[in-house]
């Protein structure tokens, strides 16, 4: 079994122009079908805080539906009609904080109070839920047509309601999909992989440019692109060309330019708050670093030492993968790499909320491996999975034993799970990608042919 069956059984499979494949027909309509699936099954996940009172009475964590577009409605100035960026100082990029201010002025005209902020909830989980059906639409299709550098082949609708189920359906789509805006990059950077499957590079490249104006990583994917570059011009195997690397760049340079700019000359500094928060920032719950700070082997406190480290860290990840792509016997394919280069910046992090996990989902299903037995992969998928649900809730309740300990009137309270518990299933889920990562670095690294 395989999501991304049988991509190219090698690099000279994509020497020649790329086809126009079968057009996926009633397939594209189950993918949509399955992604308003894990978008109602997202907003339900929500339910607690709601239409419980969660995030009214504090009990956020205890119910595990914990979301920051409630509270940042308030504590962003959204509710009383301040302009992100030209107003107040927004952490996001450009692009997120545009879909925050204009959900804000759609819901405005509501009486103001806690109705209208769950109204912008309500507005913002209908605009990420189209955006989830979009990744796993871009996700299907090229799954379907059998990866980002497709062999001449009929398109496969088994492959690609595979790969959109998984995204659409697996727990922690469903568990961290409206936790914050992260759907809106997965859905603009699956968009621009759909199109460069099809050798439509400057869209592509747009697509990806936008996708880095709402978060930053789907920037990492020219990493591996220029790698395979790099390889086609050294090895001659008939991979893309230089060219399509250059058009998809400038097209990703034009359009985040083109969103930035503007903010830029309007509001520099306030522009800038992104970039400087995320290098001020501390040690995140869900780094390595905070978990072995816990264990007094690492001083997560010196955050030179956390940014050295971390960037250090991702660097030697990346040389490695770059090793992997240049000299591994066959041609690895695009979409493993992009993988790697994302789960490595995840894991060398100083910041991995829970909500990251949505990243990597669309690249794993892309990414499943070729050439292993057919029992491995379900099998390591499957324990990722896992993990990330574990940690999901584990997050939730470490915060509440947080909580509760800074407070004098709950402090000693057997609530919550203690740093000891929540550090195992911060680990496991370390752990689970590390093992995914080396799955796939196993398949990039096995010559002979693919498996279907």
């Amino acid at each position: 079994m395989s999501m991304a069956l049988g991509s190219r059984a090698g690099g000279a499979a994509a020497a020649g122009p790329r086809r126009v494949f079968q057009e996926p027909g009633r397939a594209g309509l189950w993918l949509v079908a399955l992604g308003a699936a894990g978008a109602v099954l997202a907003y339900l996940a929500k339910w607690p805080c709601r239409f419980g009172g969660a995030w009214i009475d504090g009990g956020q964590y205890t119910y595990a539906c914990y979301s920051d577009v409630f509270p940042l409605y308030y504590r962003d100035g959204l509710g009383s009609g301040q302009v992100p960026y030209l107003d107040v100082p927004t952490e996001y990029p450009v692009l997120t904080g545009g879909l925050m201010y204009a959900a804000s002025r759609a819901v405005s005209w509501l009486p103001e109070g806690v109705g209208r902020a769950f109204a912008y909830f309500d507005l913002t989980a209908v605009v990420l839920g189209c955006c989830l059906v979009a990744a796993v639409v871009a996700t299907g299709r090229i799954a379907g047509r059998g990866g980002l550098e497709p062999a001449d082949t009929a398109f496969r609708p088994r492959a690609a309601l595979l790969a959109g189920g998984f995204v659409a359906l697996v727990p922690s789509a469903v568990l961290a999909g409206l936790i914050n805006w992260d759907l809106l990059a997965v859905a603009l950077l699956a968009g621009g992989l759909a199109f460069y499957s099809r050798g439509r590079m400057w869209a592509a490249g747009a697509l990806i440019g936008l996708a880095t104006a709402a978060k930053f990583y789907p920037f990492l994917v020219f990493g591996p692109m220029f790698v395979l570059m790099v390889r086609e011009l050294w090895r001659k195997e008939g991979g893309p060309p230089a060219a399509d690397f250059l058009r998809t760049l400038a097209g990703a340079v034009l359009a985040w330019t083109a969103v930035n700019l503007p903010v830029y000359l309007a509001a520099p500094h306030n522009w800038a708050t992104f970039f400087t928060f995320s290098r001020e920032r501390g040690t995140d719950w869900g780094s390595v670093y905070y978990a072995l700070g816990g264990y007094g082997v690492f001083d997560s406190g010196d955050l030179d030492l956390v940014n050295a480290t971390g960037t250090g860290a991702l660097l030697v990840a990346c040389a490695g993968i770059a090793l992997l792509g240049l000299l591994a016997r066959r041609r690895p394919p695009l979409e493993q790499l992009v993988f790697l280069v994302v789960a490595a910046f995840l894991m060398t992090n100083k910041v991995w909320s829970p909500q990251f996990v949505l990243w990597l989902l669309p690249l794993a299903a892309l990414a499943w491996p070729r050439t292993v037995r057919p029992g491995y992969a379900p099998a390591v998928f499957g324990l990722w999975q896992l993990a990330e649900v574990c940690y999901f809730f584990g997050i939730w309740q470490h915060l509440l034993y947080v909580s509760q300990q800074s407070d004098p009137a709950t402090a000693g309270a057997p609530a919550g799970l203690p740093f000891a518990g929540y550090a195992l299933v911060l680990l496991g889920r370390l752990a689970a990608v590390a093992a995914m990562c080396a799955l796939t670095v196993v398949d990039c690294l096995r010559k002979g042919d693919q498996r279907a």
